[in-house]
């Protein structure tokens, strides 16, 4: 489990439950989400993004099942030697590096270049990390409108891009977030 922000959320895990237990910290405020990917500790390639959203209710259950045995296995039947599998994992390796400074094995490229995006929005490319053949990008998003804004993996995505994160997908105005993007590493790179 690797929350997206650290010190916003703290987890128990309880064995004989087969559960896990999160609590926010008081200081989190009402609005905007926490992300957290979670993953099966007998298949660490099984990975959930969770987008939580705070609310005031005692508590809520979410149960998460790991995929199918039989669709595994149907996939190695069909030939499948794990490329995809490790190609995934590569990109989501980049992005935990990225967005972890204190571990990081790879080497930023410092850009800190003004991308234009939407009027509403400031999009600075704060860095760049290259990794065999994926390259990951880390930026820097400011709402700059008055009013809040609801960003969305999706509207990021163009041809080459592997993987799309946002840490903060509510941002109020003036608000900041970063985002990590991890894309196919293009020939004169």
């Amino acid at each position: 489990m690797v929350p997206s922000q650290k010190g916003v959320i703290s987890y128990v895990k309880d064995e004989q439950a087969g559960a896990l237990y999160f609590t926010l910290a008081s200081d989190t405020p009402n609005s905007g989400t926490v992300t957290l990917f979670v993953s099966d500790e007998q298949n660490p390639a099984a990975t959930c993004k969770l987008i939580l959203v705070p609310r005031p209710i005692a508590g809520e259950e979410i149960i998460i099942k790991p995929p199918a045995e039989s669709r595994t296995s149907a996939a190695g039947r069909k030939g499948g030697d794990g490329r995809a599998l490790a190609y995934q994992r590569h990109a989501k390796d980049m992005i935990l590096q990225m967005a972890d400074e204190e571990s990081r094995d790879l080497e930023p490229i410092p850009v800190n270049q003004e991308i234009p995006l939407w009027k509403e929005a400031r999009l600075v490319m704060l860095s760049k990390y290259l990794d065999g053949d994926l390259v990951g990008e880390k930026y820097r998003l400011t709402n700059v409108s008055d009013t809040d804004m609801l960003l969305m993996e999706q509207e990021l995505y163009r041809k080459g891009v592997v993987a799309v994160v946002i840490e903060n997908h509510t941002l109020p105005s003036k608000g900041q977030t970063l985002i990590f993007i991890v894309r196919g590493r293009k020939d004169n790179e």
